[in-house]
């Protein structure tokens, strides 16, 4: 089906190609997301004037829809154009989307905010910072940030409202003025001090690097040296600045997003007694089906896919299955210690980090 036509189908043909495409997996680097975000906005439109023009019983599927629209712009805006590489582009295209159907999102103004920052887009970033805090007052649960966040977002502001007064005094050494008039001269050496002393902190506290046992923030740095010198028999989930990355035993292979993500709910989320079902990972699937749930059949493709990619480096077997309230059910069995790590803008509220 070409994505030229996805705007002529009907909504049953919509959920059908959703469907198939979440049953088939990512076949190719370019399309799956960028589908699956046409797929949902496009929905969103039908559904959006069904409502319009019928009444209220279209309302609970368009915000069902809407929610998962936003949501995959959040967690996938990144990989639009490429299942495995992130470009900030897309990123930043996605995120103000995002914001363009719901206000209520301190995560995506802090990731604007991060973006910004990143690119020397200081003046963008004190607004963006701003917008995150100010948002996070509404008290959000789903897109809040959480509390490293949020003294993150302090910091970022703190330290983008300097780089500005920096640039600010700067650009006034340069203005033509009078012999008689005499400019300010701050003594600058405080704000620079300042400037490099929060900037230490945030480079030190990017990461989160989460064991079994313990949860701690580290630098970029400390992340490239853990991977360089991972334990023998030690699982390495890396999502880095540019990809995601599987680790074992010196073999590694390059993942995509989901399958990322999967893994990292698998390590850090599930037990025996706690494991995975269809209904606890549902947010991996977009829409549900007809039952409210993400049907069967995906959810059981999927994890023998994700299976796959861990056997193609030799990983054991770390995803043992069970039933669970008449569920087919898959947990992380400790067969291998792990480690994750992930930026700190990158978690969505407290999911994992709050050990």
């Amino acid at each position: 089906m070409r994505t030229l036509k996805i705007k002529d189908l009907t909504l049953d043909e919509l959920e059908l190609l959703e469907q198939d495409l979440h049953e088939n997996g990512e076949k190719s680097d370019y399309g799956f997301y960028m589908q699956l975000v046409i797929i949902y906005e496009t929905m969103y439109k039908k559904l959006k004037s069904l409502a319009r023009n019928n009444g209220p019983q279209y309302d609970h599927s368009l915000q069902h829809t809407k929610n998962v629209f936003v949501s995959h712009l959040i967690k996938f805006g990144p990989y639009i154009k490429m299942n495995h590489f992130k470009d900030d582009g897309d990123a930043v295209e996605s995120l103000i989307k995002a914001i363009g159907l719901e206000q209520k999102l301190p995560i995506a103004y802090f990731r604007l905010g991060f973006l910004a920052y990143k690119h020397g887009k200081y003046g963008s970033a004190v607004r963006y910072f701003q917008q995150a805090l100010n948002k996070q007052l509404l008290n959000d649960p789903k897109y809040a940030l959480n509390q490293q966040q949020e003294f993150h977002a302090h910091m970022y502001l703190a330290n983008s409202a300097l780089y500005v007064a920096s640039q600010t005094y700067d650009t006034m050494e340069k203005l033509p003025f009078s012999p008689g008039e005499q400019l300010p001269n701050p003594d600058l050496s405080l704000l620079f001090e300042t400037l490099a002393s929060n900037e230490k902190y945030l480079q030190n506290h990017a990461f989160y690097k989460i064991t079994k046992n313990n949860t701690e923030t580290c630098s970029k740095e400390a992340c490239e040296a853990l991977y360089e010198n991972s334990e023998p028999n030690e699982l390495v989930l890396y999502f880095n600045d540019r990809e995601n990355i599987l680790l074992f035993n010196g073999e590694e292979v390059i993942i995509t997003p989901t399958q990322a993500n999967m893994i990292r709910h698998f390590l850090l989320s599930s037990s025996k007694e706690n494991p995975c079902t269809r209904i606890t990972m549902r947010d991996f699937y977009g829409r549900t089906g007809t039952d409210g749930e993400v049907k069967k059949n995906t959810f059981i493709k999927s994890i023998e896919r994700l299976r796959v990619t861990l056997r193609s480096i030799d990983i054991p077997e770390i995803i043992d299955v069970t039933q669970y309230r008449g569920e087919t059910a898959y947990y992380f069995n400790e067969s291998a210690p792990f480690t994750v790590l992930f930026r700190v803008d990158e978690a969505i509220g407290d999911d994992y980090v709050s050990g």
